[in-house]
């Protein structure tokens, strides 16, 4: 088309040399064509000149972009660091375009969680395998539960959780068992009872003395404990009822928290700790490989399920959904200011990179046909402006 232009403008120029003797407003349209003409070369040549060398001919001030492509690459890069790379600007479209809950809307659809789960399940028997040569899973799910298990925090759920189990044990099965062990284990160490009197008496008290007297107590006791294994008898409410009070003191004087956590402490740096993660990380493992080995379509089913609930659930509750976008956005503006200069200096190196005549024919393949309306422009406004210059200079003549 700016080619085209330009060609009318001199074919237009040359038919106005055809009449002899023209009249005045062939003299009109030849000043336009030859301003049109003279607007269009001029562009031409400024188009051309950022690319190559017009004609070939080494120009001073020409190939712009060639002879300058380490300034215009830093150039580039600078001006994407700027404007494209700023991290208040890039978190504010993140923000704009919501994409946790345009990844919610998309994986609550049941085709969509399946071609996610696809790939997720092959990437997860993967990981399980390598996991299980390397125990790297292991380590890291030791420290994590070692840290939540001696937190404050992770004590007062627990003593909360134990007070009701240590009320229930009053009141339960639990109590009987404990005292019929006590009562058949009274009944069959008679015979210590006997030696532990007899250890106690006079020299000169009788044996049969001292063995009626171990009798009286054994059976005394045993009663006493019969009594207490018996729900509606006086003795087992004021037992229950002592008992109920020394729970709660445990729990209001604080001895309760405090002997939880020592043992969890305790526990979470014996050796035993590490087994029992070790061995129920190893059985989930396995569990889960299997599955994954005998029927993989069945796991897949699985993963995609859990995503669909995952994505409901998260488009179901706006304030879960609000700091899940937050976080989010927050994340990539930590991740732009991190890689922001690197970023840049990466899109800098790849031009530099470039070959000059690479370089060129990409700029303009991108830019070039916009520029070329410069040209079109140049050459319908040069003749215009020939025009205006025309009635400009019949004017000046009169006068």
């Amino acid at each position: 088309m700016a080619g085209g232009t330009l060609a009318g403008f001199v074919g237009i120029w040359l038919g106005t040399h055809v009449p002899d003797d023209p009249p005045e407003w062939v003299h009109l349209i030849r000043h336009m064509a030859e301003a049109g003409m003279i607007g269009g070369l001029a562009d031409w040549f400024a188009v051309t000149a950022l690319f190559r060398h017009p004609l070939g001919i080494k120009i001073p001030h020409t190939a712009l972009l060639p002879r300058n492509q380490k300034r215009a690459a830093d150039s580039v890069g600078a001006f994407f660091k700027s404007y494209f790379l700023e991290p208040e600007a890039v978190t504010a479209r993140v923000a704009e375009i919501a994409p946790a809950k345009r990844a919610a809307e998309w994986l609550q659809e049941e085709q969509n969680a399946k071609l996610v789960a696809g790939p997720l399940t092959r990437a997860v028997a993967i990981a399980l395998k390598k996991d299980g040569e390397s125990q790297g899973l292991n380590a890291g799910l030791r420290r994590e539960i070692r840290t939540a298990i001696e937190s404050r925090d992770a004590t007062k759920a627990l003593s909360k959780a134990v007070g009701p189990v240590l009320d229930r044990a009053v009141h339960g099965p639990l109590l009987d068992d404990m005292l019929e062990q006590i009562s058949n284990s009274l009944d069959d160490n008679r015979d210590r009872v006997l030696e532990i009197v007899q250890n106690q008496s006079r020299w000169w008290v009788a044996t049969q003395i001292d063995r009626g007297l171990s009798t009286v107590l054994v059976e005394g006791v045993l009663r006493v404990i019969d009594d207490l294994q018996k729900p509606d008898s006086r003795l087992r409410k004021r037992f229950e009822r002592g008992l109920e009070g020394f729970v709660k003191n445990l729990q209001d004087k604080g001895t309760l928290d405090a002997a939880i956590h020592d043992g969890k402490a305790s526990f979470a740096q014996s050796d035993a700790f590490n087994e029992t993660i070790d061995s129920t990380l190893a059985l989930i493992r396995d569990r889960f490989s299997d599955g994954l080995s005998e029927d993989p379509s069945e796991a897949e089913a699985a993963i995609a399920g859990a995503i669909q609930g995952f994505a409901r659930k998260l488009l179901s509750d706006p304030e879960t959904l609000a700091r899940f976008e937050g976080q989010l956005s927050q994340t990539v503006q930590t991740a732009i200011t991190e890689l922001r200069d690197p970023i840049g200096d990466y899109v800098t190196s790849v031009i530099e990179s470039w070959e000059s005549q690479e370089l060129s024919d990409r700029f303009e393949r991108e830019i070039g046909p916009d520029l070329q309306f410069i040209r079109i422009n140049g050459a319908v406004l040069g003749a215009l402006i020939g025009g205006v210059l025309f009635f400009a200079g019949k004017a000046l003549t009169a006068l």
